[in-house]
């Protein structure tokens, strides 16, 4: 019998029914449709033909369950993973079974499987990793990024998994800035060494012409990233830049196809390799190649190739550790001038501030002060869960008890799974909150999830890891936000969004004084009645809401960055001439 995962390889492609190897082309592709029509009933009894005591038909099997999964047909998926188990108890299925339930929001059944998974075979990096990230999504943030540690400790060469625990760092409480930056510069070491990024460049070195400028994402999608990325894609301004996309969106969607056509160019780079990619890059000529997200973009590896000349790293959580990335664009508020030395880029400072927020295009109005008609002040947190901490649920308890009456309304995907919900409720019972003034709820689509706002009077911020979009969308409804800020990126992202649109009275430099700061606005009912009758007209007046100042801002850092290049360039030239002219 085959052993688990140990001894478990990708089937090969000759050894696939040809069906399953066209809907995975298909599905790989983004052409789920497609891959639909190919798993069709009688193709698929191909596969229940085959024998079924042969351990490589669990591994077709596998291949077809994982099809409909990514086709979103969980039931099927469920139905043949189960089939292999009744012969054959592999982890690798039970993994499967694990990401079919988390698909279908069962983040509780989902951690059951893996950690059956990881009980099936408990030195496999991979089960480590997959059950540790569902630690995280079910609100066992630190107890998850502890698996997620000793994943990426088995397997130091995994970029993926190393990158995850990179990741994993910023949603705990009081992680050293210097342990953060040596992580980083770590996984450069080993995933991204110089040797490689030694390419020759034949851009054009003239400073003053047309710039073709690269945008590589995985985020190209309904994601958080595209939406502080399209202001900037928008306002660019084409006389100066050449605008270059990359996109690695396995599943895209109309965000997707919105985006595609405002680039002047864009490439579906999902089924490239790495080193393709970058030689696509290269023979776009692109002059300077951005990446957005940092440790979040599956394709970051591409830059360790040096494609372009000039390499910027933009949106991302921290520094990439990667020489071969040149700069970073960034803020005063979210890097100060002393946060340099824990970055490998260099910080170029965008006056304009770092982002920019695009209202929603649906229309939504103001809506009047829940506390007005309740008789009590409702605090609220809308930010993903795996922000959610120990120490970050006992002070919103303190916030809540300096508010005797007041409630507290919990939303984020998966809220509404009630092992979940049930885990929160008993977190904020044993800090003396009673369940009856806490809410939470699940998913949203986009207009429900504006109309809760409507239910908030204050919303309390996450620590460490600050909300960016769900901040935005608070002030856009009226909703102020208290944000506490801390001592790198993700920890100041509040400040630099709140300070921008003028809420700086709601930035807390201390536990104590968010408290504080909480506790005073809910005292002040007036106050919160006038920001939310005027915060939307403030926020489209500030710099919050100027893409084409932002749009600027990064052509000038682009130009500057250019010129830099060429004098670089000139310089080298010159001694390259010098040498030989010496022999």
């Amino acid at each position: 019998m085959m052993k688990n995962e140990s001894s478990y390889r990708p089937v090969s492609v000759d050894d696939l029914p040809e069906f399953l190897v066209r809907a995975q082309a298909a599905v790989d592709a983004g052409r789920v449709d497609e891959a639909i029509g190919f798993l069709s009933d009688e193709a698929i009894k191909t596969v229940s033909g085959m024998d079924q005591k042969n351990p490589s038909t669990a591994l077709v099997i596998h291949v077809l369950a994982k099809l409909f999964r990514r086709t979103n047909q969980l039931d099927r998926a469920e139905h043949w993973c189960k089939r292999i188990l009744k012969q054959w108890p592999y982890a690798f299925v039970y993994d499967e079974l694990g990401t079919i339930y988390r698909d279908r929001g069962d983040l509780f059944k989902a951690l059951e499987y893996r950690r059956k998974a990881l009980e099936t075979d408990p030195d496999d990096a991979n089960f480590l990793w997959s059950f540790g990230c569902m630690m995280m999504a079910v609100g066992r943030v630190e107890e998850g990024a502890a698996f997620v540690r000793k994943a990426s400790e088995k397997a130091p060469n995994n970029a993926k998994i190393r990158s995850s625990f990179l990741t994993s760092l910023y949603y705990l409480n009081n992680t050293d800035p210097q342990i953060i930056f040596e992580e980083h510069k770590q996984w450069g070491r080993i995933h991204a060494p110089t040797s490689r990024a030694k390419r020759i460049h034949k851009n054009i070195a003239d400073p003053d012409r047309r710039l073709r400028v690269g945008y590589i994402s995985s985020d190209f999608r309904l994601h958080s990233v595209a939406f502080f990325f399209e202001p900037l894609l928008n306002d660019h301004d084409h006389e100066v830049v050449e605008v270059y996309g990359y996109g690695n969106i396995l599943r895209p969607d109309r965000i997707t196809r919105r985006l595609e056509r405002k680039f002047d160019h864009y490439r579906d780079i999902c089924n490239a390799d790495d080193n393709t990619v970058a030689d696509m890059i290269e023979a776009d000529q692109i002059d300077i190649l951005v990446e957005l997200a940092g440790h979040t973009n599956e394709r970051l590896h591409v830059l360790t190739y040096k494609p372009a000349p000039v390499q910027v790293d933009y949106l991302g959580l921290n520094t990439t550790g990667i020489e071969a990335i040149d700069y970073r664009l960034t803020d005063n508020f979210v890097n100060p001038p002393e946060s340099q030395k824990f970055y490998t880029e260099k910080l170029v400072y965008l006056p304009a501030g770092f982002l920019c927020y695009t209202p929603p295009d649906f229309a939504l109005t103001e809506t009047p002060l829940p506390a007005a008609r309740n008789g009590y002040i409702t605090f609220g947190s809308f930010n993903v869960n795996t922000k959610i901490n120990p120490k970050l649920m006992a002070l919103w308890s303190e916030v809540l008890k300096s508010n005797g009456n007041s409630r507290f309304l919990l939303d984020f995907r998966g809220g509404d799974d009630k092992g979940v919900a049930n885990y929160y409720l008993r977190q904020f019972e044993q800090l003396e909150i009673s369940p009856e003034r806490v809410e939470i709820g699940g998913w949203k689509s986009p207009v429900e999830h504006f109309q809760r706002y409507g239910e908030v009077d204050i919303i309390l911020d996450t620590y460490p890891f600050n909300g960016a979009t769900n901040t935005c969308h608070a002030l856009w409804m009226g909703v102020p936000v208290i944000s506490l800020v801390g001592r790198y990126y993700v920890s100041r992202a509040g400040m630099s969004i709140l300070t921008r649109a003028g809420l700086d009275f709601c930035v807390a430099l201390s536990p104590t004084e968010y408290v504080a700061r909480a506790t005073a606005l809910a005292r002040d009912p007036e106050a919160l009645g006038k920001i939310r009758a005027s915060m939307r007209k403030r926020l489209v007046a500030s710099s919050l809401c100027n893409a084409k100042s932002l749009a600027r801002s990064a052509e000038e850092a682009y130009r500057k960055m250019w010129r830099q290049w060429c004098q670089d360039r000139s310089a080298e030239v010159s001694g390259e001439k010098l040498k030989i002219s010496i022999k």
